[in-house]
């Protein structure tokens, strides 16, 4: 009896956790969002830049305007970032790297001064970008941009299976429909 328990008990153990630091991935101290690919690849929204894992090695690529990157979601083949007045995301190219290609370079005239993108969420064929203050809605078919600008800004937003919901100061929980913002 006792033996059985014994092997049990041995038998759940946890897998072992690695702390890696900073000197050895080789990029800034803070990590502010992580996302997983279908190859078990881990990317980090650094303070250096995207940063990539393999499982072996770690590469760093600095993000747009070399400023920090906030969010990252891997989505399909592609890696969406948020940072410093900027969103886009990442593929990879036949030498295996990743290369950037911003979303936000055709709207520059609308991203507000210091605006910092906080989030990143998929919604049927919609990537929404969530900054402090606004929800860029961005449709991988059209590749047409639009923008949700709530008055008193943009605390949280999330997906839930049919719908994108968002929290403000003082007003209350959203739901996008349509690409419009109604009061739940």
């Amino acid at each position: 009896m006792f033996i059985l328990i014994g092997l049990i008990v041995s038998s759940q153990e946890l897998p072992p956790i690695i702390k890696y630091s900073s000197a050895v991935y080789g990029a800034g101290n803070q990590n502010w969002m992580i996302s997983q690919d279908d190859k078990n690849y881990l990317y980090f929204a650094n303070n250096d830049g995207l940063l990539e894992y393999n499982g072996t090695s770690w590469q760093l690529y600095p993000g747009p305007n070399e400023t920090i990157v906030r969010s990252v979601k891997v989505i399909g083949s592609r890696i969406y970032t948020g940072s410093y007045m900027n969103f886009g995301y990442w593929t990879r190219n036949t030498n295996g790297r990743l290369k950037y290609t911003s979303l936000s370079d055709d709207i520059k005239d609308k991203i507000l001064d210091d605006e910092q993108f906080w989030n990143i969420l998929k919604y049927d064929q919609w990537i929404l970008f969530q900054s402090l203050n606004r929800i860029y809605i961005y449709d991988t078919k059209t590749k047409k941009m639009e923008i949700v600008a709530p008055k008193n800004g943009v605390i949280k937003s999330f997906a839930q299976k049919n719908a994108i919901y968002f929290q403000t100061m003082k007003e209350g929980l959203f739901e996008i429909e349509s690409g419009e913002a109604k009061l739940v």
